[in-house]
C-alpha cells in the first residue's frame, strides 16, 4: 500500500530535520579545528610546503592515482555487499556508483551522514529518505567497525609510541572475539540485533583492509624515498588519522588527520608530510569529487538489466497469504509443509519465481526443510538454487531432515551427510490393531477407554481457548515449546490443520494436530494436561490413524525423531543420554506400539564445518524459538 502524499513528506521533513540536528556537534568540532588550524598555519613555511609538492615526480602521481582508483574500487564493492546484507534489491552497478559518488561527496564536504544520505537519496531510484540514511548509517557504522578492528590489530603489531594505545587495541581485539562468539550464539538481549553472517563480516572487513590500505599507500608513495618510514607503523598512523578525521566529520578529515599523522610520525619532514598530504587530497578527494558531482548533475549511467536472482518469499499470516499458502501446503509432495504457515520459514523460489522448498535464514545457515514441495523437483536444481541464494546472503547452505533421495544428491555434490533422525510412518489402509505386534497398543487404549476419554474430531471452529489452556500446561511442565521445525500453538495456525480432541467428562484433557497433504498427513502438535490417564495420547493417535485410512490417505507420518547415535562415534552411555535429553527414548517407544515403518532423515552441508555450524544453528533455532520472521526479497 503506498503512503499518502502528505505523510511521506512529512515523515521525510522529520528524517531531513533529524539528520540536520545530528550535526550541531560536528559543525562545533569544525569551527574549534579551524581555529586550532588557523593558529598552526602561521607558524608553517609554506613556501618549503609548495617546494616539496613540485619536487613530487610523475610515478609518484600515477602510484597515487592507482592507489586511489584501488581503494575505490574496494568502497563500491562494500556499497554491493551492505545493499546485498540489507536486502534492497539494488543492482550491484548502481550500488557500485552510488557508494563512490556518496563517499566522494561525503569526503569533500564533511558531515558524512548527512551528505551521503542526500547523495544516495538523490541516486538510488524510488527510495526514500529514511531509508537512505539508514543505508548510510549502516555502511557507516560497518566501516568505523572494521577500522577500529585494522587500527587494534595494527597497533599490537607495530606498537606506536602513544599513550594507552595497547590496552585500548586489546580490548578491541576482546570485543571482536565476543561479537563472533554472538553471531554464533546470541545472547538473548542481543538477538534483535541484526549482526551480519560471519562470512559477511569477513568480506566486509577485507573490504576495509583493501580500502583502506590502497589509501594509506596513495598518501604513502608521495612522500620522498629517502624519508620515507616503516610501512607497517605507517599505515598504523594512517588508521589512527583517518579514524579522527572521521571522527570529527570535517571536510575530508582536515585537521585532525594532519594533527595525528604529523604527531605520531615526528621523524618525517614536516614540510614533506604536509606536501604529500596536499598531494594525497588532490589525488583522493578532488578527482573522485569530480566525479560525483558528474554523476549527481548528470544520473546514473544506463547499465544492463539485472540478473535473475532466487528469491525468498514470505509465507505464514500477512495480507493475502494465508489461502495461497494453505493451497500450497496441499499440494505438496510432504504435508510437513504445512509449517510454512506458522511464519518461521518462508518459500525459496527460484529466478522463474516458482516455490522449490520451505527455507530458513539461522545464524551462519540457510536451511531448507526436509525435501523439494513438489514430487517431480529436480533435486539437483533445487540445491543449485538454495546454494545460489545462500551466497547472496552470505550463508551457508544446509538440507535439514531430507529423505535419502536429496541426500544422495548432496553427496554426489560433494556435501557432507550425517543422519540425523527417523521418522516413523504408517499406510493406514494396512494398520491393524488386531495384529501380535500392537498388543501393548491395545493395553493402552484400553486404560484409557476404561478411564472415560473420549476422541472427537474437531470441525472448522475447534476450542481454541480450552486448546490454549491445555498447550500453557503442557510447556510449562516441559520448559517451553520448542520451535522452528516444531510446531508451536497458535490460533491461526491450529485452524488450518487437523484436530483431535480428547475429554474426559466435558473437561478438554489433552489433543493432536497433523498437518495434511494431498496424499499424506504428519502428526504435529501433541499436548495434554497432567490430568490425561495413561493411554490419552494413544488414543488419539489411533483415532487419527483411523479416520485417515476412511478418508482415503495414502501415508500417515507420525513425525522425526533425533537420532544421532547411530552417526556419530559416541560411548552408548551418552548416546543413551543424549536420547534422553531430545527426549528420543520416550517417543522411540511410544511410536514403535503403532509398528510404524522407519525412514532415516538427513542433515547435510557443504562440509563438515558447514554441517557443524548449522547443527548449532539448529539447536539455536530449535530451543530458543524466535517467532515469525521478516523477509527480504
Amino acid at each position: 500500500m503506498d503512503m499518502p502524499v502528505g505523510l511521506a513528506s512529512r515523515t521525510e521533513r522529520d528524517c531531513l530535520r533529524g539528520l540536520l540536528s545530528r550535526q550541531l556537534v560536528p559543525l562545533a568540532l569544525l569551527i574549534g579545528f579551524v581555529a586550532l588550524i588557523a593558529g598552526k598555519a602561521a607558524e608553517l613555511d609554506l613556501a618549503s610546503v609548495l617546494t616539496a609538492v613540485a619536487a613530487i615526480g610523475p610515478l609518484q602521481w600515477l602510484a597515487a592515482c592507482l592507489g586511489a582508483a584501488a581503494s575505490f574500487w574496494a568502497v563500491g564493492r562494500m556499497e554491493v555487499l551492505v545493499h546485498r546484507l540489507m536486502g534492497t534489491g539494488t543492482a550491484p552497478h548502481v550500488a557500485r556508483i552510488t557508494g563512490v559518488a556518496a563517499v566522494a561527496t561525503a569526503q569533500i564536504t564533511g558531515f558524512g551522514l548527512l551528505t551521503g544520505t542526500l547523495a544516495r537519496w538523490r541516486l538510488l531510484p524510488g527510495i526514500s529518505l529514511w531509508k537512505a540514511a539508514q543505508i548510510t548509517g549502516m555502511i557507516s557504522l560497518c566501516f568505523m567497525l572494521a577500522l577500529g578492528v585494522l587500527a587494534a590489530m595494527m597497533v599490537l603489531a607495530t606498537g606506536p609510541d602513544i599513550a594507552f594505545a595497547r590496552p585500548l587495541a586489546g580490548a578491541a581485539c576482546l570485543a571482536l572475539a565476543l561479537l563472533v562468539a554472538a553471531s554464533l550464539w546470541r545472547p538473548r538481549w542481543l538477538m534483535r540485533l541484526p549482526l551480519p553472517p560471519l562470512r559477511g563480516q569477513l568480506q566486509l572487513l577485507v573490504l576495509a583492509l583493501l580500502d583502506t590500505g590502497a589509501a594509506a599507500l596513495t598518501l604513502y608513495v608521495l612522500i620522498p624515498e629517502a624519508q620515507l618510514p616503516p610501512l607497517a607503523l605507517f599505515y598504523t598512523v594512517f588508521l589512527l588519522a583517518l579514524g579522527a578525521g572521521l571522527l570529527g566529520t570535517t571536510p575530508g578529515g582536515a585537521g585532525p588527520f594532519e594533527l595525528v599523522m604529523l604527531l605520531c610520525l615526528p621523524h618525517l619532514p614536516e614540510a614533506s608530510a604536509l606536501a604529500a598530504i596536499m598531494g594525497y587530497r588532490l589525488v583522493y578527494f578532488a578527482l573522485p569529487a569530480g566525479f560525483a558531482a558528474a554523476v549527481l548533475i548528470f544520473g546514473l549511467p544506463r547499465g544492463r538489466a539485472r540478473t535473475p536472482e532466487p528469491k525468498l518469499r514470505p509465507t505464514g499470516t500477512a495480507p493475502g497469504q494465508p489461502v495461497a499458502t494453505g493451497a500450497l501446503s496441499y499440494i505438496a509432495a510432504r504435508a510437513e509443509a504445512g509449517l510454512m504457515r506458522q511464519g518461521e520459514f518462508g518459500l525459496l523460489c527460484d529466478t522463474g519465481e516458482r516455490p522449490l522448498s520451505l527455507v530458513a535464514p539461522a545464524g551462519q545457515s540457510l536451511i531448507m526443510l526436509s525435501d523439494p514441495i513438489s514430487r517431480h523437483a529436480d533435486n539437483a536444481a533445487a540445491l543449485r538454487t538454495l546454494h545460489a541464494a545462500a551466497r547472496q546472503r552470505f550463508l551457508t547452505p544446509c538440507l535439514y531432515k531430507c529423505g535419502a533421495r536429496t541426500a544422495a544428491t548432496a553427496r554426489a555434490a560433494g556435501w557432507t551427510v550425517l543422519k540425523v533422525a527417523t521418522e516413523a510412518h504408517i499406510d493406514p489402509a494396512r494398520y491393524d490393531l488386531a495384529a501380535p505386534a500392537a498388543r501393548q497398543l491395545r493395553r493402552h487404549l484400553r486404560k484409557a477407554e476404561k478411564s472415560g476419554v473420549t476422541i472427537t474430531e474437531a470441525g472448522p471452529r475447534p476450542p481454541l481457548a480450552e486448546m490454549r489452556r491445555v498447550a500453557r500446561d503442557w510447556a510449562a511442565h516441559r520448559g517451553g515449546a520448542r520451535g522452528f521445525s516444531m510446531g508451536r500453538f497458535d490460533e491461526d495456525y491450529v485452524t488450518g490443520q487437523r484436530v483431535y480432541l480428547a475429554h474426559r467428562g466435558d473437561d478438554l484433557i489433552g489433543f493432536i494436530t497433523l498437518h495434511e497433504s494431498w496424499r499424506e498427513q504428519t502428526l504435529d502438535l501433541m499436548c495434554h494436561g497432567a490430568a490425561a490417564p495413561a493411554g490419552t495420547m494413544q488414543l488419539l493417535v489411533h483415532r487419527a490413524i483411523t479416520s485417515a485410512a476412511h478418508q482415503g490417505c495414502a501415508r500417515l507420518s507420525l513425525a522425526a525423531v533425533p537420532r544421532f547415535a547411530d552417526s556419530l562415534p559416541m560411548p552408548a552411555a551418552l548416546a543413551t543420554r543424549l536420547d534422553r535429553l531430545t527426549g528420543a527414548d520416550g517417543l522411540i517407544r511410544f511410536k514403535s506400539g503403532f509398528s510404524p515403518t522407519w525412514e532415516p532423515l538427513y542433515l547435510a552441508a557443504p562440509g563438515p564445518l558447514g554441517l557443524a555450524l548449522a547443527g548449532l544453528d539448529l539447536a539455536d533455532r530449535i530451543l530458543r524459538p524466535r517467532g515469525k520472521l521478516q523477509w527480504n526479497s
